[in-house]
């Protein structure tokens, strides 16, 4: 079974975390990282691993963790977790068990897609195959010439990169005529790789080449929206089998579990009830995974995590 089959085991709704697990955007959030010296958007990484740990145990079905190679302060105002990635979710492999570690997304056309290739191939070794690849094309032109890339030319060689980790990750057939290869290879057959968001890619393509399609937090309408081209475009290339729909959701949960909702970009402050209502319809639009954000949680991380794993996961557990 593949990691994101562990990740969506059923046509039940499966919940996630997204990366940095802190509480930076929040009112209390802003005035700590003021007093620390901490530039917005560069969260305190200081209980990374027990909060890791926390959602590993508590049952979340995946971790969710962003590249981001240069911090822009100015124009983007988010540092994500700080860690290289592959680095980062080898430590992560390390301390946990059950969790699917999952990138939203390395930025393929920063990274040469062999050294791509490898380090995802060592994480699926080191997590016993728990690793789902979210790949994008990047969407912060600052970094392009950094990297001596053509900004232009991403889409282009974001197609061209899937094919070469695909091709190197291929048991049958060494790498480089017969002669040279690239090891490891991944524990699954290959590691799934989910697009984030378009990419500059059709979506006949991101059907036809990868396996889900991760996108931006939207309203009910927007999303219902999406979703019926999403399955249109499966039905009109003759594929029976869905892939998943994956999103996020920034979250602030009210203590209050009947609080209305109170939106603000990507998100809500909500109570729990009021959650579990709004992810029932995301659920019968035809969502399959959703990643909680938590920069914006004026609650303590590990109090949020308790009552999403007492309460609403549950609430999505059975047929």
């Amino acid at each position: 079974m593949t990691a994101l089959k562990k990740m969506i085991p059923s046509r039940r709704m499966t919940f996630g975390v997204e990366l940095p697990l802190d509480t930076d955007w929040s009112p209390a959030g802003l005035k700590q990282a003021e007093r620390e010296g901490r530039p917005f958007g560069v969260p305190n990484m200081e209980r990374h691993a027990e909060y890791a740990r926390l959602v590993d145990r508590l049952g979340f079905k995946s971790m969710w963790l962003r590249d981001v190679p240069i911090f822009d302060p100015h124009r983007f105002g988010d540092a994500a977790q700080l860690f290289d990635p592959f680095a980062y979710l080898g430590y992560l492999a390390a301390i946990t068990n059950e969790v699917i570690l999952a990138t939203g997304a390395i930025v393929l056309p920063l990274r040469h897609p062999y050294h791509v290739a490898k380090a995802a191939a060592t994480i699926d070794q080191l997590s016993g195959g728990r690793f789902v690849m979210g790949i994008a094309t990047g969407d912060r032109p600052v970094e392009f010439p950094l990297f001596g890339v053509e900004a232009e030319r991403k889409g282009e060689i974001f197609r061209q990169s899937v094919r070469m980790i695909r091709h190197a990750w291929n048991r049958d057939q060494m790498l480089v005529d017969n002669e040279l290869d690239l090891l490891p290879k991944p524990v699954q057959a290959t590691i799934p790789l989910v697009m984030a968001g378009r990419g500059t890619q059709t979506l006949d393509w991101i059907v036809q080449h990868l396996d889900a399609w991760f996108n931006y937090p939207r309203g009910i309408a927007a999303t219902e929206q999406q979703m019926a081209e999403w399955i249109k475009t499966h039905d009109d290339l003759g594929i029976t089998e869905r892939k998943p729909y994956i999103s996020a959701y920034h979250l602030d949960l009210h203590e209050d579990p009947d609080h209305p909702a109170e939106p603000f970009k990507f998100g809500a402050t909500i109570g729990r009830n009021e959650l579990i209502r709004h992810l029932k319809r995301l659920e019968e639009i035809g969502v399959a995974h959703i990643a909680f954000h938590f920069r914006h949680s004026q609650r303590p991380i590990p109090e949020v995590l308790h009552e999403l794993a007492e309460y609403v996961l549950p609430a999505f557990e059975h047929e």
